[in-house]
């Protein structure tokens, strides 16, 4: 008679070969199958709905809708003169004058076209220096010390000198631009080329690479990254330093219109040119960034993590 035993695992039973076969359990407790997954929530919305309200540009309309209410509940409680700070609807209509006006248009067309020049020279200019004392090591020190030293001197303090210099035109704007950005493209472009991987050095030398292959597929490629960040930090810098000088000294821009209705004084011509101009920097900024984006997507993550300024 054949004899039966039992265990967790299962039930053996013997056969006419002797040889023991082995059932398994049926019990929930021995099952090897996991239990039913409770069905998933199909409804993404709560999901959808927080991912938009943490997107920058839901963030940024917040804020500014934050800004313009403490500005009206200033406004309504008097806590601030009436002709010191006019009403949000009043500026607003305000800008809406200014950006219709052909006059205001030019001025801000003379302010880009001082960015975009002062951009270009100086990249021109700095990226290539910068790589070069970046690649010799002998200048890497010296060269920083004196930019670091440079750089503490604002340059609106040259502002009398390069009048009697240059006048008050485009010469001038540019003169003072160049100098207050140079230094950051500079030094990022040294730092990148300074801090190049000597892992990826020493492969370069192993595969006999001359120095300029080297310079172009490692310290390049390298560098990049540091010197856009370079770029993009000068881009902010640039635009600051042309209005700063257009309120303090020129002869056209965005600072110059300002100036003027402040001397009648229109105070909501004022805060309507200050609020374009910030709207103008907001543009400019962007574009360069989605520029960036478009043609250099795999310098972003680098950029933003290693750039100095």
């Amino acid at each position: 008679m054949g004899a039966c035993s039992s265990s967790r695992a299962g039930v053996g039973v013997n056969t006419r070969s002797g040889r023991t076969a082995e059932m398994p359990s049926t019990s929930a407790e021995t099952s090897d199958h996991p239990p039913d997954k409770a069905p998933e929530r199909t409804d993404g919305s709560p999901g959808m709905l927080s991912r938009a309200l943490r997107s920058p540009l839901v963030l940024g309309a917040l804020g500014v809708g934050m800004v313009i209410a403490v500005w009206q509940i200033a406004c309504g409680l008097g806590l601030v003169a009436a002709d010191s700070l006019p009403t949000p609807w009043t500026v607003a209509l305000r800008i809406k004058d200014l950006a219709v006006s052909t006059d205001f248009q030019l001025q801000v067309l003379d302010t880009v076209w001082t960015w975009l020049l002062s951009m270009a020279v100086t990249i021109v200019i700095a990226v290539p220096l910068g790589i070069l004392l970046g690649t010799v090591a002998a200048l890497y020190r010296p060269t920083v010390t004196v930019v670091h030293a440079l750089r503490s001197v604002p340059a609106t303090v040259f502002i009398p000198a390069s009048v009697l210099l240059f006048g008050l035109g485009l010469t001038m704007k540019l003169a003072l631009t160049v100098f207050a950005i140079f230094g950051p493209v500079l030094l990022n472009a040294v730092y990148g080329v300074h801090n190049t991987e000597p892992q990826l050095l020493t492969v370069a030398r192993s595969l006999r690479w001359s120095r300029l292959e080297t310079l172009r597929r490692v310290v390049l490629p390298s560098a990049l990254p540091s010197i856009v960040t370079g770029i993009r930090v000068a881009s902010g810098i640039a635009l600051i330093v042309i209005v700063s000088v257009e309120l303090l000294g020129a002869s056209y821009g965005i600072g110059t219109v300002i100036v003027q209705y402040q001397a009648i004084p229109r105070p909501d011509f004022v805060y309507a040119g200050v609020i374009l101009a910030g709207v103008l920097g907001w543009l400019l900024y962007t574009t360069l960034a989605a520029v960036e984006r478009r043609a250099l997507p795999w310098t972003r993550r680098g950029a933003d993590s290693g750039g100095r300024s």
